[in-house]
C-alpha cells in the first residue's frame, strides 16, 4: 500500500502503520487565530452570475474548466457559465422523464471532453450528458445500493463514494468505467456510528490523487491512479472522537465532524463542527502555523448557512469563506460565494468606507460592482488567487 503522509507540525501525536509514520492532529490545540487575505493571497476577482435564470441557492461552484464554470443550484439544475458570469447553457433538465434528473447536487465533469455525470440519487442512476447538455445514457447503481455522497471523474474512471453511516451500505466506494462497468471497490470499514441520519462526506482531487473524507470516520485516505489506497491524515480527537457505539444523537455537536475538506499546495483547508462551534481552519502543511475562524449562522448562499471567514483586507470587501479550489496557469485559486445584497450592504457601511485595504484601486472596483448590482440579483463568485 502506498502511504502519503501529511505532515502537520502542530500536531502532535504520531503512531505507526507498518513502517510508515502517520501524523494525527488534535483540533483541541487549534485556537482562534483569524487570517487575513493578504497573508495568503495576492488577488481577488468577482464574477457576478447573470440573471437570465434566478438562482436562490448554489450547492457548490464545482468545476473551472476551459474558461467555463460548472455549478448546480436549487431549482435550476446543473449550469455552465463563462468567466464573465454569463450563462452558456443548462445541462439536461429537471424532471422525472427520460433523460431528466430529479436530484442533481452531486455531479462531476470529465475535464478533457467536458462530459457531465449527474448523480440522480432518487432514481439511483448517474445521468450522462454531452458538453452541449444533451442526454447520452444512464449508468445504473442499483446493484450497489443507495446512499451515494460523492462522485468524481478521475483518471478516466468514475469514483463513487457512499455515506459511511448508512446502515445497509456494504462499500465505502466503487470504481466504474464511463460506461458503468465495474472495475474495483473498497469495502466499508469499521465506523463509529450507524444511522439513517445522513451528513455527506466527499472526495477531492489534489495533484495526482483523490482523497476521501467522511464526517463519521477519523481517517482521510488517498486514491491513486493505480487504485491503490494510502492514508492522508488522521484526526486525533481525544475525548471528542466519535465513540464506537451508543452515540447520543442529541450530543453530536460535541464531537469532531468535518464537512468540507480540500488541499492546496500550502494548506489543508477544512470546515468542521467541533464542541458546538462551526470552524474554518487553514493549516499550513510545512510549518506550525494555522488560521482558525469561528463562523456564525447566516443567510445561505451555498450548501451551508454560515457567515464570516477570512478577513478581506485586499479590497475591504466581505470576509472570504472558501468552498472549492482549482489550478489555472500554474496558479492556485480558492473559490467562494456571496449574496449580491451582502456586497451592497457592506459597501454602504461606515466600516467599508473607513477601511484601508492593501489595494485601494480594487476597493473602487468593488464599489462599482456594488452599484451595478440589485439586491435580488444572483450570487457573486469570489476567486482568490493564492500566493506562490
Amino acid at each position: 500500500m502506498k502511504i502519503k503522509c501529511l505532515f502537520l507540525s502542530i500536531l502532535l501525536i504520531s503512531c505507526k502503520s507498518n513502517t510508515n509514520t502517520i501524523y494525527e492532529f488534535d483540533p483541541r490545540v487549534l485556537k482562534e487565530n483569524k487570517a487575513s487575505l493578504t497573508e495568503i493571497a495576492d488577488d481577488i476577482i468577482y464574477i457576478p452570475l447573470d440573471n437570465d435564470f434566478p438562482i436562490s441557492l448554489i450547492y457548490s461552484p464545482k468545476y473551472f474548466i476551459n474558461n467555463s464554470i460548472y455549478l448546480s443550484a436549487l431549482n435550476a439544475g446543473v449550469m455552465v457559465f463563462d468567466r464573465q458570469g454569463r450563462l452558456i447553457r443548462k445541462i439536461g433538465r429537471i424532471g422525472r422523464g427520460p433523460g431528466e434528473y430529479a436530484r442533481y447536487y452531486i455531479f462531476t465533469v470529465d475535464n478533457k471532453n467536458e462530459t457531465v455525470y449527474i448523480m440522480d440519487s432518487g432514481a439511483n442512476f448517474i445521468k450522462v450528458y454531452s458538453k452541449e447538455g444533451n442526454f447520452l445514457r444512464n449508468i445504473s447503481l442499483k446493484d450497489y445500493g443507495n446512499g451515494v455522497d460523492a462522485v468524481e471523474f478521475f483518471n478516466s474512471k468514475l469514483i463513487i463514494s457512499y455515506h459511511s453511516q448508512f446502515r445497509d451500505i456494504k462499500n465505502d466506494l466503487i470504481v466504474l468505467d464511463t460506461l458503468g462497468n465495474f472495475i474495483d471497490k473498497k469495502e466499508r470499514i469499521d465506523i463509529p456510528f450507524t444511522s439513517n441520519w445522513l451528513i455527506d462526506g466527499g472526495l477531492y482531487e489534489y495533484e495526482n490523487h483523490l482523497s476521501r473524507w467522511s464526517p463519521f470516520t477519523d481517517t482521510i485516505y488517498s486514491i491513486f491512479p493505480d487504485l491503490n489506497y494510502g492514508i492522508s491524515f488522521v484526526f486525533g480527537k481525544g475525548e471528542h472522537r466519535l465513540p464506537k457505539s451508543n452515540i447520543d444523537i442529541n450530543k453530536i455537536k460535541i464531537y469532531f465532524n468535518p464537512y468540507m475538506v480540500f488541499e492546496t499546495h500550502r494548506f489543508l483547508v477544512f470546515r468542521y463542527l467541533y464542541n458546538e462551534k462551526v470552524t474554518l481552519a487553514l493549516v499550513e502543511k510545512r510549518s506550525n502555523k494555522s488560521y482558525v475562524t469561528y463562523l456564525e449562522s447566516g443567510p445561505a448562499v451555498v450548501g451551508n448557512n454560515f457567515i464570516g471567514g477570512i478577513a478581506n483586507d485586499l479590497d475591504g470587501g466581505t470576509p472570504f469563506q472558501p468552498e472549492n479550489y482549482f489550478v489555472e496557469g500554474n496558479r492556485e485559486y480558492m473559490v467562494g460565494l456571496i449574496n449580491s445584497y451582502q456586497i451592497k450592504t457592506l459597501v454602504a457601511s461606515a466600516e467599508f468606507k473607513n477601511s484601508t485595504p492593501k489595494y485601494p484601486e480594487k476597493k473602487k472596483k468593488l464599489i462599482t460592482l456594488a452599484d451595478s448590482l440589485k439586491e435580488t440579483d444572483n450570487p457573486v463568485l469570489m476567486l482568490v488567487r493564492l500566493k506562490d
